[in-house]
């Protein structure tokens, strides 16, 4: 399974740069949580597109909670290279593929989809792609990482303060680590002090992470989550917030 996202992955970020920058002629967003927002408009060459078009993207639908959904935002920043705001000669035929494989991906059947302008379809695939990127369900899944998870650690109820080992400043409050009864415990707090959410933190088959640590200059925001920069036991660790401090899920390295 590995073997097949990795292959899909090399054919997701081989890519090519075109056209022109027209950040301003078409609004697309959410881009800055996957990392491009700041990308000029690139594309597959045609080799890899039709590498991709040759996948079955329903496959691993039972084999594995690792979805092709990440290919999805790779798609979808480069529809405004398409919309006749920004481009006046447009690639139909590239267009036509890439709508496509998204509509694979996403088991959409065409039927609707083939009759509207290509306007219309960009707009309808612009609005598939919000309501996913605003569901927590779907957002792990349109992350491309080799990184195990999502995971959502087990909540944790004490009726004393913790000890802290680290501490983290953000904008909605506080991150602590500690340790209690050998479990490694991660707590939010806002900026009054009251615990937002308490959890301990497992990785794979459900067993105790023993260790938890800050990178330096851990905390990243974007329009979607706030991330946190850590890594435990060695491996890299990166825990996804609601910008209020509100848990989402995490990844740790393999």
């Amino acid at each position: 399974m590995r073997n097949r996202i990795l292959t899909l992955l090399l054919l997701a970020l081989n890519l090519t740069l075109f056209g022109q920058n027209s950040k301003d002629c078409y609004e697309i967003k959410y881009l800055d949580f996957f990392g491009l927002d700041q990308m000029e408009i690139i594309k597959w060459p045609e080799s890899e597109l039709n590498e991709l078009l040759k996948m079955d993207f329903t496959k691993n639908r039972e084999q594995s909670e690792i979805k092709t959904n990440f290919i999805i935002p790779i798609i979808v920043y480069q529809l405004k290279e398409y919309h006749p705001n920004c481009n006046q000669k447009i690639d139909i035929i590239y267009f036509n593929k890439i709508s496509e494989i998204y509509l694979r991906i996403r088991e959409i059947d065409s039927t609707e989809f083939l009759k509207k302008s290509i306007a219309e379809k960009i707009d309808y695939l612009r609005t598939d792609f919000y309501s996913q990127v605003q569901n927590v369900d779907y957002l792990p899944k349109m992350t491309a990482t080799f990184d195990d998870g999502p995971f959502y650690g087990i909540d944790y109820h004490t009726k004393e303060e913790l000890n802290p080992l680290e501490t983290q400043e953000t904008e909605f409050g506080t991150l602590i680590v500690s340790n209690s009864e050998d479990k490694t415990i991660l707590t939010s707090k806002d900026q009054s002090g009251n615990m937002i959410w308490q959890k301990s933190i497992t990785g794979l088959t459900d067993r105790n992470l023993t260790e938890l640590h800050f990178t330096e200059n851990p905390m990243e925001y974007n329009s979607v989550a706030t991330l946190a920069h850590m890594y435990s036991e060695g491996e890299r660790f990166t825990l996804y917030l609601k910008s209020d401090g509100s848990f989402m899920y995490y990844f740790h390295s393999w």
